[in-house]
């Protein structure tokens, strides 16, 4: 059976400062990455996803400056049973039931 998920992302460039520095205190950059469902998750919520993300750094300790959408959205192929074959179990029983699992 061929367990392959198609996943469409997008990427938002997050400029922050750590307000835990000393000052003067520099200014960060980092991409912060949302899968499709995730995004339409927040918007049946009514969320904004740059009101999401800065909630996010600034539970962290850090004071988002800006939150931009990168234009260009990548997909990528996923192989769920590689995952899940990856994965740790919550029940160290399920172990046996894994060898039978074939792609």
């Amino acid at each position: 059976m061929n367990c392959i998920k198609q996943i469409s992302m997008t990427g938002y460039l997050v400029r922050h400062v750590d307000l835990r520095e000393a000052k003067p205190r520099s200014v960060n950059e980092d991409v912060y990455v949302m899968e499709k469902g995730a995004l339409s998750a927040l918007s049946l919520l009514g969320l904004s996803v740059t009101e999401f993300i800065a909630a996010r750094y600034e539970r962290g300790g850090y004071h988002v400056i800006s939150v931009e959408r990168i234009p260009k959205k990548r997909t990528a192929e996923i192989n769920l049973l590689k995952v899940w074959q990856c994965a740790h179990p919550d029940n160290p029983d399920d172990t046996a039931k894994d060898k039978n699992a074939v792609n």
